[in-house]
C-alpha cells in the first residue's frame, strides 16, 4: 500500500510554491490560510503522474482549480517527514492565468 498527500493553496495567500511548502511544513493540515491537504492510499505502487491526477481530482471535487494556485504532492503523509529540503516532494506545479 502506498500513501500520497496532495497539497493545493491559493496564490492569494502564497507568493511562491516554497511559501506554501514552508507553511504546510509548520502548520500541517490545520493552518489558517487558504489551502487544502488530501491524503489517499493506493493498494499498489502506481506511476507518479497517476497519483498526481488522483490528487488533483480530489482537489477539483472540493472546489479547487489549477487557476491561481500552487500545488505539490508528497509520497507519504505530512507527518512522516519535513517538507523543507526533502527529496520526498514528487511534483509541484505553478498554474497562473494572466
Amino acid at each position: 500500500m502506498s500513501t500520497y498527500t496532495f497539497v493545493i493553496g491559493s496564490m492569494d495567500d502564497f507568493n511562491f510554491i516554497e511559501d506554501l511548502m514552508d507553511y504546510v511544513d509548520q502548520e500541517g493540515a490545520d493552518g489558517n490560510l487558504s489551502y487544502s491537504v488530501f491524503d489517499f492510499d493506493e493498494p499498489a505502487e502506481i506511476p507518479e503522474d497517476t497519483a498526481l491526477m488522483i490528487g488533483r481530482g480530489m482537489a477539483f471535487s472540493d472546489g479547487w482549480s489549477l487557476d491561481d494556485s500552487f500545488s505539490f504532492m508528497v509520497k507519504g503523509t505530512l507527518d512522516e517527514d519535513s517538507l523543507s529540503g526533502s527529496d520526498e516532494v514528487q511534483d509541484h506545479d505553478l498554474w497562473e492565468i494572466k
